[in-house]
């Protein structure tokens, strides 16, 4: 009885031991792994900002586990280096102050992950999600040159005017502004990097849930806009879409508002 009793108190004590050992014989064998991800505006420039920018989710694509997640944090970029091809002196787009999420992975072996993001957060009606995978092994940094490197297509319509809304008389013309960005809030111009002559921008009005002629919207330099005049008709609900696309890079955007007409 004796030899039985010793032996119960002396194997938890083993268990234990082992389990500590194996537990650290795992953790010593985890490398630490870092990963730079970076999100591309279609035809433009990095997604920057540092509170709502464009959100960045690692996950082990085979498990769904939720490896790390947050924000690209920086500046949209060094426009001359990132729109030239190839890029400025044969090297990277990417400046030291370019957005970039970075994450630290402890990895025992290598794992399948998948990058999903999504963007820019700011512009929620404007947002799009791409996702890639790739397998990432432990200790080899995914870092050199951009990192892991997504693109986000698209463009951001912000419609400007009519406030969403609003009542305005019928019979009456109700001005409409609206502003059409890349996804990195890069500006059009006439004559710059992203022309506004290249972006086709219309606007289509349902009366009451009747789609009426959609019209081309005309650029204002000295704005910065696209713009045109709605002329009211019967009382009710006017539902306003704009649409913007540019066939040089397949991006296109939309903008939505309503207001009453009495």
């Amino acid at each position: 009885m004796k030899f039985v009793l010793s032996c119960h108190r002396v194997l938890p004590r083993v268990f234990c031991a082992l389990a500590a050992l194996l537990g650290a014989s795992a953790m010593a064998s985890a490398e630490p792994t870092q990963i730079e991800v970076r999100v591309l505006a279609r035809g433009a420039k990095f997604i920057g900002g540092y509170s709502a920018s464009a959100l960045v989710t690692l996950t082990d694509a085979d498990t769904g586990e939720v490896l790390a997640r947050g924000m690209t944090q920086g500046t949209t970029g060094d426009t001359d280096r990132i729109m030239k091809s190839p890029p400025k002196d044969g090297g990277r787009k990417a400046t030291d102050d370019s957005a970039v999420f970075k994450a630290s992975l402890d990895l025992t072996g290598a794992r399948r992950v998948t990058a999903t993001v999504t963007g820019p957060v700011s512009q929620p009606q404007a947002a799009t999600t791409v996702t890639s995978t790739q397998w990432v092994l432990p200790g080899r940094h995914i870092t050199a040159g951009e990192g892991w490197l997504l693109e986000l297509p698209g463009l951001i319509v912000d419609l400007v005017e009519p406030a969403a809304y609003q009542w305005v008389d019928k019979q009456s013309t109700v001005p409409l502004q609206a502003s059409v960005t890349m996804m990195c809030g890069c500006a059009l111009s006439v004559d710059g990097h992203w022309r506004a002559g290249d972006t086709e921008v219309e606007v289509s009005v349902s009366i009451n849930g009747k789609p009426q002629p959609a019209q081309r919207m005309t650029f204002d330099a000295a704005a910065g806009r696209f713009g045109t005049e709605l002329k009211t008709q019967e009382p009710g609900i006017y539902e306003v879409e704009v649409r913007a696309w540019v066939a040089a890079t397949n991006n296109a955007g939309v903008g939505r508002t309503t207001f009453f007409v009495r």
